[in-house]
């Protein structure tokens, strides 16, 4: 078992409850698999089912009836606008779950592991690594607790879940759906920590590359500083294919979250700034959403941020190894990992739609601004 799986075992175990396949592949785990792959279905089945029924519902009780929310009649911007919502909500728990799912039993996934395996036995992690990977998993089950606690208290008072007798039920599972994509987002961020972790030690090596004691030949000082710099390029071309990884496991993931963050923002704000315009009570649930989904856009930028910001570090302290070079072939070989290393720039992506970071938060928000605006323009005309 990997050190960094053992490490990581709540994650990989509470995940594994909701039918996902944790770690590498393992002969002999065949009836495991298939009791995951079981469990998986079972829990796919229930997110689809729950959540489309709720959305169908929904939408027929509104046509016949027209929609009255807090006994408040709303214009067709309004109506719009929680139909939206219902939507989003309905497409980002269903895709989150549904895409992971299939995602957990590819090829891609396995490669992940195995990639982490093989770095793990080339890099040697201290054991500060590993009391910071612990930290990481600890930190993001108190989130995922909060979390839970809030969302139970929102999804009672939901209209989403109106099933009559069967609204005990849907709530359960409801919150179950929301936990499973949460703990699904929890996996990348840890992902994500684990690997700027990986890159800090990455660029810890570079400044040893060049610590050779008792030698005198420069033949053998620019020999043993060739070789160790081919060891890091390998170590840093493994750490660079595992961002490939994560981006080819939770791309479509990110797109899809992002997309929804994106689309709460805009009816979160509208609902928000049309309360202030008519002088009504600031509506505190969807304040507290509209918070919750920044603390969560946060959190998807803050370790990507980390680690373009690490992998930046890495050219700048190649540099600095050329005033200790032994002869030209060191240089120009140094020059020609350098040269790598921009090329290579490895971040987290949305499937190559957009990087996953800070420089993303000005344009989601002049966005909104703007779809807010549309939308308050839209309601005024039609009252």
């Amino acid at each position: 078992m990997l050190e960094i799986e053992k490490n990581l075992w709540p994650l990989t175990l509470w995940l594994n409850v909701f039918g996902f396949h944790m770690g590498p592949r393992k002969a002999g785990t065949n009836r495991y698999c298939v009791w995951l792959l079981i469990t998986g279905s079972l829990m796919v089945i229930s997110t689809v089912g729950l959540h489309c029924t709720s959305f169908v519902r929904s939408f027929l009780r509104f046509r016949a009836n027209g929609i009255v929310l807090n006994g408040t009649n709303l214009t067709t911007a309004n109506r719009l606008n929680v139909g939206i919502e219902h939507l989003n909500y309905t497409c980002v728990v269903v895709g989150v779950h549904v895409t992971f799912f299939f995602v957990s039993l590819t090829s891609n996934w396995t490669s992940l592991w195995n990639s982490l395996l093989v770095i793990e036995e080339n890099l040697k992690f201290n054991p500060i690594f590993y009391r910071k990977c612990k930290k990481c998993v600890l930190i993001g089950f108190t989130v995922l607790f909060v979390d839970c606690i809030s969302h139970l208290f929102i999804s009672v008072r939901s209209f989403y879940w109106d099933m009559g007798f069967l609204s005990p039920l849907a709530i359960i599972l409801s919150n179950v759906s929301r936990t499973i994509i949460i703990s699904v987002f929890l996996l990348f961020s840890v992902l994500a920590r684990v690997i700027t972790l990986v890159f800090q030690d990455i660029n810890e090596q570079i400044a040893r590359l060049d610590e050779i004691e008792q030698v005198t030949s420069v033949c053998s000082t620019s020999r043993i500083l060739n070789g160790r710099l081919e060891t890091w390029r390998r170590n840093h071309t493994l750490a660079c294919e595992l961002v490939d990884m994560v981006n080819k496991c939770f791309g479509l993931v990110m797109l899809i979250t992002l997309v929804n963050i994106f689309v709460s923002f805009v009816t979160t704000s509208f609902e928000i700034v049309r309360s202030m315009q008519d002088d009504e009570t600031l509506p505190s649930l969807l304040i507290f959403i509209f918070v919750k989904k920044t603390i969560l856009l946060i959190l998807m930028f803050y370790e990507p941020y980390r680690l373009q910001a690490e992998t930046g570090r890495t050219a700048s302290a190649l540099r600095k190894l050329h005033p200790f070079t032994a002869d030209l072939f060191t240089q120009i070989k140094v020059n020609t990992v350098v040269m790598e290393v921009i090329h290579a720039c490895p971040r987290i992506t949305a499937i190559e739609f957009f990087d996953v970071n800070l420089k993303l938060l000005p344009t989601l928000i002049g966005s909104t601004l703007t779809y807010v605006a549309i939308l308050h323009q839209v309601a005024s005309h039609s009252k």
